[in-house]
């Protein structure tokens, strides 16, 4: 019997050393939505030369994001494409400044699809949290984008690939 009872006694105090060396607070998950409109500032982009209309390329986005909780941010996007006749693979870099200059960074991959009957593409992917400034330092997390490419981008026309999206990210910050 008195093996038995130090054999709880010291599980109790191993069991009440490992709850006092956990963390005060336990890192908790936050959801961050956001509606996304931008624009394309610049784009490039060469024929593969495999088949008629593929091409690949270098973009940059920017525009406003406005959150669920009334923030705005500003938003910029830069990555590059693969792309055959409207339809493809995007990848980059999201960068969200917000009004008293935190930042968060992602990494972001996609795909565009036309839109049948329209030269408008439908915009759907994903995003990975890599950095944060401010009150986003230490940031971990990741989400999703959907949307669409209301005008297409026309050096011709002057039109500038206007697009919206609907974002979800989660993420957690470390205990403070």
């Amino acid at each position: 019997m008195t093996t038995l009872k130090r054999n709880w006694g010291i599980t109790g105090i191993l069991f009440i050393a490992a709850l006092l060396l956990m963390p005060a607070t336990q890192a908790r998950a936050e959801t961050m939505k956001c509606r996304l409109v931008s624009y394309l500032v610049k784009a490039e982009w060469s024929p593969v030369g495999d088949v008629k209309g593929h091409v690949v390329g270098f973009y940059e986005r920017r525009g406003l994001a406005f959150f669920e909780n009334g923030e705005v941010a500003t938003f910029s996007n830069r990555g590059w494409f693969d792309s055959t006749r409207g339809k493809g693979s995007y990848q980059g870099y999201n960068l969200y400044t917000f009004e008293e200059g935190s930042t968060t960074i992602g990494r972001v991959q996609g795909t565009l699809t036309p839109i049948e009957g329209t030269e408008q593409r439908s915009i759907e992917g994903t995003q990975e949290f890599i950095i944060g400034t401010g009150r986003f330092e230490g940031i971990k997390g990741s989400g999703t984008h959907k949307g669409k490419q209301v005008i297409p981008y026309s050096e011709e026309k002057g039109l500038h690939g206007d697009a919206y999206y609907d974002v979800i990210n989660t993420y957690t910050l470390p205990s403070k």
